[in-house]
């Protein structure tokens, strides 16, 4: 088996307060000493049974090799992916690899032992070797008397056992940082969406002004419900993201308000759900999740992941239940043909016939689904074109409302107005 090495370090991974205490009771109960190797083979931690009648903490400091041979040793078990039993001096150890994620991260290793008697042959190894580091014979005799013997069979079973509770450890955390790294990408995300909303001055007063005219994206919504229960998950995030950057601008950082309005938005998801046909106890757990929103102890970042989560959830949900409304098919064939030709004179013939429905029927969709008319609908759009236009150019606003599907810059400047409260020039300079 091919291995690759992980970018991370045990000490990012792994929780070196609990792994002392494994080892403790690890190397008390077998009387083995144990010890937790980088990928380079350096000794990062260790419990020996009895250090002062231990060979390797008398020459650790002596053996160079050491490292090299721990180093192999724990690149061998993660290439056989089974604890390696190898000769370390005149004993043995047993070497068994730490994975996360796949890669190999580092090794532990278990000994020295003896698999055989300590006869005459073992003593006169031990007295060379540890002649070699300036040990003195007797020294050498009274520590071989207290290596632990074992068959190989048990060293590899004593081994083994460590490695599935550390292993246990990595899928721990391993699981944790996928949280963070999701929470991460949600909040860089609303980040983004909050940076476009971003006015050119920061002071309270001009704060307040702003948020005077801003509205809940209610219509939004019901986009988001229709793209969850036709099973269009991209379409459906990317208007999640928008909602809660939306959220989040409106709430000003007040924690409470955020969790309030999204505990009502995953509520409104919820009946979306069962309107699609899941059932109440399918919903269960996701409600539980949904609840902890709410908890005073729940932060800003878990308020993110339990959304995402959430919204994981509901469309799982919705997919597994494989039930489609026929109506959301057609408004979403209408949606997508406005904001493709918004700039056109749409009229609602026109867009009927691109949905294959009639003209009655997509006019009754958009006022039982989107609780708005077709052309409010359309105007919205044109709306939502019109202040990307503000921001990311330097049209007039002549320009911007032809640019918008707007037949003159009189109407555009009406309409404007009836859906920000104020005249597309103050929401350039409150705004851009």
């Amino acid at each position: 088996m091919k291995v690759f090495l992980s970018d991370y370090k045990l000490d990012q991974v792994l929780d070196f307060s609990d792994l002392k205490h494994l080892f403790s009771h690890f190397a008390n109960l077998t009387e083995i000493d144990v010890s937790l190797h980088d990928q380079e083979g350096s000794e990062i931690l260790t419990y020996r049974v009895n250090p002062e009648k231990s060979i390797c903490e008398l020459v650790k400091e002596k053996q160079s090799g050491c490292n090299m041979q721990m180093k192999y040793a724990g690149l061998k078990s993660a290439e056989l992916g089974e604890p390696y039993i190898f000769q370390c001096g005149t004993m043995v150890k047993c070497s068994v690899p730490i994975l996360f994620e796949e890669k190999f991260l580092g090794s532990l290793a278990c000994g020295p032992v003896l698999l055989w008697e300590a006869d005459e042959i073992a003593k006169n190894d031990l007295a060379a070797f540890a002649n070699k580091y300036d040990i003195q014979k007797e020294k050498a005799e009274e520590i071989l008397g207290c290596v632990k013997q074992l068959t190989p069979e048990n060293m590899r079973s004593a081994a083994g056992m460590l490695a599935v509770m550390v292993s246990y450890m990595c899928k721990e955390e391993s699981i944790f940082l996928k949280q963070r790294a999701k929470i991460t990408k949600q909040q860089d995300r609303i980040a983004d969406l909050l940076a476009e909303k971003r006015v050119a001055t920061s002071s309270l007063e001009t704060i307040e002004r702003r948020n005077k005219f801003k509205k809940y994206p209610y219509e939004l919504e019901k986009e988001l419900i229709a793209f969850l229960q036709t099973g269009n998950s991209t379409n459906a995030m990317q208007i999640l993201n928008s909602i809660l950057g939306e959220i989040f601008a409106l709430s000003s950082g007040n924690l409470e308000s955020i969790k309030a309005n999204i505990y009502e938005l995953t509520a409104v998801l919820m009946r979306a759900a069962v309107d699609a046909g899941v059932s109440l106890s399918e919903m269960n757990e996701i409600l539980k999740k949904v609840t902890i929103i709410l908890a005073d102890e729940t932060q800003y970042d878990e308020v993110c992941l339990l959304t995402t989560e959430a919204m994981e959830a509901i469309n799982q949900v919705i997919s597994s239940n494989r039930f489609t409304k026929k109506s959301n098919e057609n408004l979403i064939n209408a949606i997508s043909y406005i904001k493709k030709h918004y700039r056109e004179d749409l009229s609602l013939d026109m867009v009927a016939k691109n949905a294959f429905v009639s003209n009655y029927y997509l006019s009754h969709l958009f006022r039982d689904e989107m609780n708005m008319t077709f052309s409010d609908y359309v105007n919205k759009v044109r709306m939502d074109a019109a202040i990307k236009l503000m921001k990311e150019t330097k049209m007039s606003i002549q320009e911007i409302a032809v640019q918008s599907g707007f037949a003159d810059a009189s109407y555009f400047t009406k309409t404007f107005k009836k859906y920000h409260g104020i005249t597309p020039k103050k929401y350039m300079s409150l705004y851009f």
